[in-house]
């Protein structure tokens, strides 16, 4: 009997594991069925409304609600002092030690620093109501100077957004191998770059909502709000408000979208519950998209200089970066995440032995940061693919060459990087598999690099301009602790999946189905997946860095294992028999000798109520459940290439071609795979070409809606060309990495390498990732040479 974790149980096929079916959740989602926070309507319930501050940086003199109050239709106002002294601040999970207290506040109290922060509540009859009440409160601001850049927070003199801590700088973190100094005292050469990644954020179609409900009875509360991990927005709330963990149930429903920007506590998950308490009614509010834009988290911003030191022949023997986030007016809930990759990762597939980084985490008066999409993967890939290529140019190298040189081989994997990825524990990196120079020569013939730069050449000539650009990105995955599921299978045969995986659009339903289903031999659409739902899923700890289906999908599978264990068992009493003579066919056991003499899980379930063996689970039930621990981080990677033209009388930038290599090792569901990393890559397209959140000389956003936020359309993607590979990790029994964020991690990198290339005969050299958009483009253009017919090719 094969009884190993992950193989065909008993010799039977796994007909779904490596199936692109389609997803399971869709048909439901696609007909309008969805039921968002929006949605959900409660006898009683009433809304609520935030008042902001209009300042980036200003004095709270006085707050007067009086006519608030008095509104006809109003239930409550509530302003930051009300609630000073009893609530905590909103947690930040990702300090250093030594990190300063800029913490986030619920509601401000005496200062606000940024436009956007929220500085008082009213719940109304409705929503109407209490936007208008909220006009009604009068605050008395003194207003105060604005930091906006990393330059003006750091430069000497700055004023102190936190006066008490006499710096900007609210978390360093730094980590070294090797001897860089001795590197570079001795390098043939020594490249020095500076790099900037602008602010730009996820934009889920759903803006953010909470709805609260309280139980005057038992005096716990039902949280609905749209989040990316409900456990933690359980234990994170309650732990703000006071209240045992118990006492407060949070259940994500139908989640449109998250990208990290619903990787956060937010304050109004606290009012909400605090409020509904209060009122003995429930409390919902529904976030508009001016509010998303100022008072949910922005991503990206950061600020890199990088020092390399380099032989002759274009091997890199030695790196240094410092990295400076603008995290915002204060921590959110993983503002310092995105330094830690940048610093763990930024040396991506690339050996260089000799390594020294910091970073900064630095307080200006914009709305704070946190993850979004690759969570600081993106920045770092960004600056190390544009080192290498000012590389490559500057020694006459093809860019793909100078890749090659330096990267890792399969030989050298395992590869400890002597690193860690900041404040998880257990989280020094060591790459765990792969083939990084393989996956690279699969993109560049996916997209024949040798044809193109012959193309290249007879286009110039005619005037178009074209430009191909190459990025290669490894990226930690399948982060930890663990991951729950539970499984039954009652006496009617349905199986029902319990998963702490808590999915905003992956797939997760399609993808665990799958893994049970193989397991246990029976149909992927037996199995109804429940998650999201802290009340009936005992634990989980949610979906966000690309863990999905390589933590929860292997806790799903051997929770399917750990059944079938317990069904044998049972039916070894039954039939009686001894292990050996018994088999496992078609989610049915029965004896090898005689396949009519056994029993379907739903009869085993029956009958574990009725004395199979004296610890048999609930009446008519089978269950068993699993809380795999993560072993350790497992590491995907990826080859982009992209092909640009770049319209020099429009400042157009045109997407013609973009393919991807990539290994998230054993894929569960190439469709969905696939489509999380063209989703990606359109992220990346949007962040690269269009999207940007801007400020003006006071803070105050420009960015208020989607006429100001641009955003890609289908017109602006062209057709992704994949190529799977699959090196599975040693880390699950199932060899599966995570795929969730690539897409958009390589992006930034290959298309800017790309429009710069594209740009070369101007002598345009990039130094950041944009956007570019028109306006941007013909002014790069603008400072530049006249450009030379027929150029050189180089790579």
């Amino acid at each position: 009997m094969n009884t190993t974790p992950g193989a065909p149980a008993d010799g039977a096929k796994t007909p779904y594991f490596g199936r692109g079916i389609r997803r399971q959740e869709d048909r439901r989602l696609l007909l309008g069925r969805g039921r968002y926070v929006a949605d959900i309507k409660l006898p009683g319930q009433a809304e609520m409304a935030v008042v902001r501050s209009p300042f980036a940086h200003a004095r709270i003199r006085a707050i007067r609600v009086r006519s608030a109050r008095a509104h006809p239709g109003v239930y409550c106002v509530i302003t930051g002092r009300d609630i000073a002294e009893t609530l905590k601040p909103l947690p930040a999970l990702d300090l250093q030690p030594s990190a300063k207290p800029a913490f986030s506040r619920v509601l401000a109290g005496d200062v606000v620093r940024y436009v956007g922060e929220a500085i008082a509540a009213v719940v109304a009859v409705d929503r109407y109501t209490a936007e208008d009440a909220a006009e009604l409160v009068e605050v008395d601001y003194e207003p105060l100077p604005a930091l906006l850049s990393l330059e003006a927070a750091l430069a000497p003199g700055a004023i102190h957004l936190y006066p008490d801590f006499g710096t900007n700088v609210v978390q360093t973190f730094a980590q070294e191998a090797g001897d860089v100094d001795q590197a570079l005292a001795t390098a043939d050469r020594v490249y020095r770059e500076k790099f900037s990644i602008h602010r730009y954020t996820g934009i889920p179609m759903e803006t953010r909502g909470v709805l609260a409900d309280a139980d005057p009875n038992t005096g716990t509360v039902t949280l609905w709000t749209s989040t990316q991990f409900p456990h933690r927005v359980r234990d994170c709330v309650t732990e703000v408000l006071g209240w045992p963990a118990g006492r407060l149930r949070v259940i994500a429903p139908d989640v449109g979208g998250g990208f990290g920007v619903k990787e956060a506590i937010y304050g109004e998950e606290v009012l909400a519950p605090l409020l509904a308490t209060r009122l003995g009614r429930p409390v919902r509010w529904i976030e508009d998209r001016a509010e998303h834009f100022v008072a949910s988290c922005h991503g990206r911003e950061q600020d890199h200089e990088v020092v390399a030191a380099v032989r002759h022949d274009g091997v890199i023997t030695a790196l240094e970066s410092v990295c400076a986030t603008n995290i915002g007016a204060a921590f959110a809930t993983f503002s310092n995440a995105p330094g830690y990759y940048v610093s763990a990762m930024i040396r991506g597939p690339y050996r260089i032995p000799h390594y020294r980084s910091k970073v900064l985490s630095v307080v200006t008066n914009k709305t704070p940061l946190n993850v979004y999409r690759g969570a600081g993967h993106p920045q770092a890939v960004f600056c190390m693919e544009r080192l290498l290529d000012r590389i490559a140019d500057d020694l006459g190298l093809d860019r793909a060459e100078i890749r090659l040189r330096n990267m890792l081989t399969p030989a050298e994997l395992p590869a400890d990087r002597a690193v860690t990825l900041g404040a998880r524990p257990n989280s020094r990196v060591i790459y765990d598999s792969g083939d990084y120079p393989r996956c690279l020569r699969q993109a560049v013939a996916l997209l024949d690099y040798p044809h193109f730069r012959r193309e290249q050449l007879a286009a110039r000539n005619a005037g178009r301009y074209l430009g191909i650009g190459l990025s290669f990105y490894v990226e930690a995955t399948a982060f930890g602790p663990y991951e729950f599921s539970e499984l039954w299978v009652d006496a009617r045969g349905a199986i029902t999946l319990f998963t702490g995986s808590s999915p905003h659009g992956q797939g997760t339903a399609t993808t665990h189905a799958q893994l049970v289903a193989d397991e246990l031999g029976v149909k992927v659409d037996a199995i109804t997946v429940v998650h999201g739902d802290t009340g009936v899923v005992k634990e989980g700890i949610g979906t966000w860095g690309s863990r999905s289906g390589a933590v929860g999908g292997t806790a799903a599978r051997l929770a399917a294992v750990k059944l079938k264990e317990a069904a044998r068992d049972l039916a070894r009493r039954l039939l009686p028999a001894r292990d050996e003579e018994l088999e496992w066919t078609e989610g049915r056991i029965h004896l090898r000798s005689d396949s009519q003499r056994g029993y379907s899980l739903a009869e085993l379930a029956a009958a574990s109520a009725g004395g199979g063996r004296a610890d048999a689970p609930s009446p008519g039930l089978l269950k068993a459940e699993v809380r795999f621990q993560v072993p350790g981080v497992a590491y995907a990677y990826a080859a982009h290439i992209a092909i640009v033209e770049v319209e020099i009388a429009t400042g157009r930038v045109l997407v013609r071609r973009y393919g991807v290599a990539h290994d998230c090792g054993r894929v569960i569901n190439p469709r969905i795979v696939g489509g999380q990393i063209v989703g990606g890559v359109a992220q990346g397209i949007g962040g690269t070409i269009l999207e940007e959140l801007r400020y003006d000389a006071d803070g105050r956003m420009l960015t208020r809606g989607l006429m100001d936020y641009l955003m890609p359309s289908a017109a602006d993607i062209p057709p992704i060309e994949l190529v799977h590979l699959e090196t599975p990790t040693p880390h699950n029994p199932y060899g599966i990495k995570g795929a969730g964020e690539g897409g958009m991690t390589g992006a930034p990198g290959a298309l800017v390498g790309a429009i710069e290339d594209a740009l070369k005969p101007f002598g345009v050299r990039i130094n950041d990732d944009g956007p570019f958009t028109p306006s941007r483009v013909l002014a790069l253009v603008g400072k530049a040479a006249r450009p030379q017919r027929a150029p050189k090719a180089s790579a």
